[in-house]
């Protein structure tokens, strides 16, 4: 007698740390950096909407978790397939800065 065997397979996506190295250009290009600092990714895709509108409003040096597939089309280029988490941006105040500006 043969066992079927169901093989569950997780749908958690592979969403990787990262900071925002380049913020989104006109051209909707992004680059996003590993927290590691192993390597960088050229985005130049996005799966939906929402999650390019995430990306397009991130200053550089905000943190996300992000997933990325390859373009196998592009080179070495990504789509941002989806968000873990939300963006958390380092940008400073206006105050902190006028702050530091006086100082």
């Amino acid at each position: 007698m043969i066992n079927n065997y169901i093989f569950m397979v997780s749908n958690i996506a592979p969403h990787v740390p990262c900071a925002i190295d380049r913020p989104m250009n006109s051209h909707g290009a992004l680059t996003l950096a590993e927290i590691t600092g192993n390597r960088t990714y050229q985005v130049v895709a996005y799966a939906t909407p929402a999650v390019e509108a995430a990306l397009a409003r991130a200053d550089c040096g905000s943190t996300v978790r992000v997933w990325l597939e390859p373009l196998t089309s592009r080179g070495d280029a990504w789509e941002a397939v989806d968000i873990r988490s939300p963006v958390t941006t380092t940008r400073r105040s206006l105050s902190t800065v006028t702050q530091l500006a006086v100082l």
